[in-house]
């Protein structure tokens, strides 16, 4: 790099004197520089007005279907011997008892000392599904059957257990080996158990042991086949397991155990209350965060006019700095109130007698925030619930409040049409062209400070000369003047 020392032959400084020219040449790339800042600002604007209308979004669409919105609590008597789930039920209440649990029918085998022992000659161990009578003892009746033929590969304990699983999804029957602990010779035994309790079987064989007189080829039935039975408000129930689901609309029970003998009762059953009631409480904590998420967004709209333009330092409660000015009297921004006010004042025509927000206590105020009337909205839900619900999540093909805000948030905030979207797609075209325009200009820049720069040191280097012939002609002035004087 060369060394250059300016001024020193006619003492002006070139060097400053090209800068400042150079500042002036650079005015327009300063000014594109100026428009990518002033752009980026403004996409950095957008994007956190974006976060603040997703948080509006998150509110909203927590309340767009009706499940969403009729939540239940739901509550038992003491000890009751099942539990309960809600969802989307209507409130109500229930007596219920249960008369027995589902089980499923199981054959258990005699035992032998080892699974893996050849004990078995060869034949048949046939599975039959059928049904059992209600009979003492029951009287089986026969249906499909499924014979499995047993010979030296499979003659053990566990060869025939993996013979028969092999066919459960025929027989419904499924085999597997307990061991007792005990180490003896009737340690190992095989457990047939039904695939539901609904399945009932039989089985028989042309099978023989060998040396022990305790034979596993013909199990015996340990455990009967039963499905679930309860009584709801003295109504006969029955499941084929213990779940009973749509028995009653949107609850689920889940049986634990039989109720109490109770003979004053018809079933004669102990019998337990269920009750379900509107979740106020919950679905008040959602309309509150919905407030709360409204408010956010006016008040970043608000903050634009409320402090002086290009003045970002007003906070907002996170202590982030609001960038509402930066986008002051931008027309995307006054669209999306203006949308948003549009829904709040929608007139929701359900069968409900409440057709509008502000009767449940939610009002716009004079500068474009929402108040929430506390007392106002707990007398709605605890008084009118079903009209709250279809408010806000609709009925039928009637959209509720909530489901016209989630429609347009949806849209505002699409990854892909969405304001911000729209804002970042020309930001990018923006800023690419102006680096284009400025990769373009830069080359000239540095050809313009090359050519001052060989000016100026041309403009040095012949003042240089000029100073040197003075020089000499001064000298040689004096010489003569010298002569003359006889000096």
């Amino acid at each position: 790099m060369a060394i250059t020392f300016s001024g020193l032959a006619t003492g002006i400084e070139t060097d400053k004197i090209i800068n400042q020219l150079m500042e002036l040449e650079r005015a327009p790339i300063t000014r594109l520089e100026s428009r990518k800042t002033a752009a980026a600002t403004r996409i950095e604007a957008y994007a956190q007005f974006k976060t603040t209308i997703d948080s509006l979004k998150n509110a909203v669409s927590d309340m767009t279907l009706t499940s969403q919105v009729r939540s239940n609590t739901v509550s038992l008597s003491a000890n009751a011997p099942f539990t309960a789930t809600s969802t989307n039920a209507s409130s109500g209440s229930y007596n219920i008892a249960v008369k027995q649990l589902a089980q499923v029918q199981k054959n258990i085998s005699g035992g032998v000392a080892s699974p893996t022992d050849a004990l078995l000659s060869g034949g048949t161990f046939t599975i039959t599904k059928g049904s059992f009578n209600t009979a003492v003892p029951p009287v089986f009746t026969p249906g499909t059957s499924v014979a499995i033929s047993v010979d030296s590969t499979n003659n053990s304990l566990t060869g025939l257990a993996s013979a028969i699983n092999t066919q459960s999804a025929t027989t419904g029957v499924k085999a597997s080996i307990i061991n007792d602990g005990t180490g003896s010779a009737t340690a190992y035994r095989m457990v047939l158990t039904g695939t539901d309790s609904g399945t009932e079987f039989t089985t028989t064989s042309t099978l023989t042991t060998g040396a022990t007189p305790t034979s596993f080829a013909a199990p015996d039935r340990a455990q009967n086949a039963q499905q679930a039975e309860a009584y709801i408000d003295g109504i006969r129930v029955v499941s084929n397991s213990n779940t009973i689901s749509g028995a009653i609309s949107g609850v689920t029970l889940s049986l634990n155990a039989a109720s109490a003998a109770d003979a004053t009762k018809t079933p004669p059953y102990a019998t337990s209350l269920l009750e379900i009631k509107p979740d106020s409480s919950g679905l008040k904590e959602k309309l509150t965060t919905f407030v709360s998420s409204y408010n956010k967004v006016m008040e970043w709209i608000r903050s634009g006019y409320d402090i002086p333009a290009g003045d970002t330092t007003k906070e907002d409660p996170e202590n982030v700095a609001l960038l509402g000015a930066v986008l002051r009297g931008d027309s995307s921004i006054s669209g999306v109130k203006r949308s948003l006010q549009n829904a709040l004042s929608s007139v929701i025509n359900t069968s409900g007698s409440i057709k509008l927000l502000s009767e449940l206590g939610i009002t716009t105020q004079r500068d474009g925030t929402l108040h929430q009337n506390n007392i106002k909205m707990d007398a709605a839900l605890d008084n009118n619930f079903e009209g709250a619900v279809k408010l806000l999540a609709g009925e039928g093909s009637v959209d509720g409040v909530m489901k016209k805000f989630n429609s347009y948030l949806l849209e505002v905030t699409s990854g892909t049409i969405g304001l911000y979207a729209g804002k970042k797609k020309g930001y990018d075209q923006t800023v690419k062209r102006i680096d284009y325009q400025i990769l373009n200009m830069e080359p000239r820049m540095v050809k313009k400070e090359a050519s001052l720069r060989a000016q100026y040191t041309a403009m040095e280097q012949i003042v240089s000369g000029l100073n040197a012939q003075g020089s000499f002609l001064t000298q040689q002035m004096d010489m003569l003047s010298n002569m003359l004087t006889r000096n």
